[in-house]
């Protein structure tokens, strides 16, 4: 083979991955007349078959949960702040009773147990706690001891459908900063790696290779207007390494948001058509004095990045059908509790609710049959959020934050999700769908008293031991339960990284989770092979035997 043969060949493998950007540059607009005189066209046949990225090494395909038990999709609620696991998923009133003593008598879900205002048991009562009780046993932990599903999320608690189907894991690690546990929670890599990619664009790159390119996304990623998605969520639609068309779609909420006015493109109206047509004319000729150059589009990475974005335009109507303006549309909702950042206006009860309108959008495109994306994030903020758009960061009123922030954060997840026998086709079906809660970090067994929150109602940040929680899809009764252990001292006695979590996800997709652009080898503890990483994955971390 000649260089010059060799060189076409490793563009065409190239471009075989670069996906829905092929389809802007149409070869009738190439003004001499070919597409393929100098190089592959991004419309024509490529010289190289190249693999789907995302499938497991031939002759490993066992290591992949079984088809039967693959979600279709997965929703991903992501709680910005810091889910506390004290009162919610890993609730152990045996740990640190203060009535047995000792150095940790009093913390952990016993923190904030005084009657008086900003208590757990004061909340419970004024938040329709109704006759439950506080805390009602689940499942025990690594240690064998009993773990209780909390107050803050008793509207889960009255649906035994999805806790027969809810797997907790115990996480931990050693980032505290908002600016870089957020990051590394959504992507499972530090900012410093340039391997940092959201989960969702591993699944668009992913489906988009294996059932082909089309207008509509498979992965969305969904923010609150009070959220700076510019900074501490730009990992959950960062690419990494990987190509332009692995970007998922970001939507914003807010109370004027701008996609529905631009998704008709008004700008052009009358001319669509035309300039699309201009456009990939001019196009067509970038491409072709790129192909002259000695490396081809090896050497021009910002064109295909163009490229994509130009089809993903032309492609809006599409999204015009599946994101009507009504979507966008915010209510309010009234609260048990005054907002906590606004603690002497006792009136304050009525905010705007973006946690709905951000459930209901992803419950609606996760039902929207063949254009239903494969995964859809939720950047969930708060119905009570702070200044930084991170509700459950409850340095101030750890109570009034989390525990309203929670219970409505529950009872709207639980309204999307089919009840038993119900088979609304617009909900969410445990046996189709998985829901998963993540966060980056939990709260501290402990009050926090600093100058900035000298009444000590809050609590700090605290990455050695906390909870992520998923339900339905691959999580049977069999798989359902605690996996891992906290101490009394907080701190995890086994536990899971983000990293290795999220490579586990990715399996449970029906990902092949390591490759340049994903995870490797040595992410995974004490493996020596990617084999033997996906098994452990699998066992471990998704409950099924090797």
């Amino acid at each position: 083979m000649d260089r010059r043969d060799f060189l076409k060949m490793t563009s065409g493998a190239l471009l075989a991955g670069l996906g829905s950007g092929c389809d802007e540059i149409d070869p009738s607009n190439d003004p001499n007349g070919s597409s393929g005189a100098s190089g592959p066209s991004l419309s024509g046949e490529l010289p190289v078959e190249r693999e789907a990225w995302g499938l497991p090494p031939s002759g490993q395909e066992y290591t992949l949960l079984p088809e039967s038990a693959r979600p279709e999709a997965m929703l991903e609620v992501f709680l910005l702040g810091g889910m506390s696991p004290w009162e919610t998923f890993y609730t152990v009133p045996e740990l640190c009773d203060p009535s047995v003593g000792g150095v940790y008598a009093g913390q952990q879900w016993w923190t904030f147990q005084e009657p008086g205002d900003g208590s757990v048991p004061t909340w419970f009562a004024d938040c329709d706690g109704g006759d439950r009780p506080l805390y009602e046993p689940f499942a025990a932990d690594g240690q064998g001891l009993t773990v209780n599903l909390g107050p803050f999320i008793y509207p889960l608690r009255d649906r035994p459908d999805i806790l027969s189907r809810m797997r907790v894991w115990v996480m931990r690690h050693d980032v505290e900063p908002h600016a870089v546990a957020i990051p590394f929670a959504v992507a499972g890599h530090g900012v410093s790696n340039p391997r940092m990619s959201g989960f969702g664009a591993h699944i668009q790159r992913h489906f988009n290779d294996t059932l082909g390119e089309r207008s509509a996304p498979y992965a969305y990623t969904l923010y609150m207007s009070s959220f700076d998605r510019s900074n501490n969520g730009a990992a959950a639609t960062a690419l990494g390494l990987h190509p332009a068309t692995a970007q998922p779609l970001s939507l914003q909420l807010g109370p004027n948001p701008r996609l529905p006015v631009q998704l008709p493109r008004p700008g052009v109206t009358g001319y669509k058509t035309e300039l699309d047509a201009l456009v990939a004319h001019y196009t067509a000729r970038l491409r072709q004095r790129l192909n002259h150059a000695i490396a081809g589009d090896l050497r021009s990475p910002g064109f295909m990045d163009f490229a994509s974005a130009r089809a993903a335009l032309r492609n809006h109507e599409a999204l015009i059908d599946l994101l009507p303006a009504s979507l966008f549309e915010l209510s309010e909702v009234t609260m048990c509790t005054p907002h906590p950042g606004y603690a002497d206006l006792h009136d304050l009860f009525t905010v705007t609710d973006e946690t709905t309108a951000a459930l209901q959008m992803a419950r609606h495109l996760i039902t929207a049959g063949e254009d239903a994306p494969r995964y859809v994030q939720v950047m969930e903020a708060g119905v009570f959020t702070d200044p930084n758009g991170q509700g459950y960061d409850t340095h101030a009123e750890h109570v009034l934050g989390q525990g309203p922030n929670l219970m409505h954060m529950a009872r709207q997840l639980a309204s999307i999700i089919n009840e038993p026998d119900e088979n609304d086709p617009n909900k969410l079906d445990l046996d189709r769908h998985f829901v998963l809660l993540n966060t980056e970090f939990g709260r501290a067994p402990i009050p926090e008293v600093t100058p900035a929150n000298p009444r000590g109602r809050g609590t700090n940040h605290w990455p050695w031991g906390y909870v992520v929680v998923g339900f339905g899809g691959f999580v049977d009764e069999e798989r359902q339960g605690v996996v891992g252990a906290i101490g009394e001292d907080a701190y995890a006695l086994s536990s899971f990284t983000p990293t290795e979590h999220r490579a586990a996800m990715l399996l449970a997709m029906g990902i092949w989770p390591f490759a340049d652009e994903s995870f490797a080898v040595g992410d995974i503890r004490d493996a020596s092979t990617e084999l033997d990483a996906a098994l452990w994955l699998k066992s471990e971390v998704l409950g099924y035997s090797k």
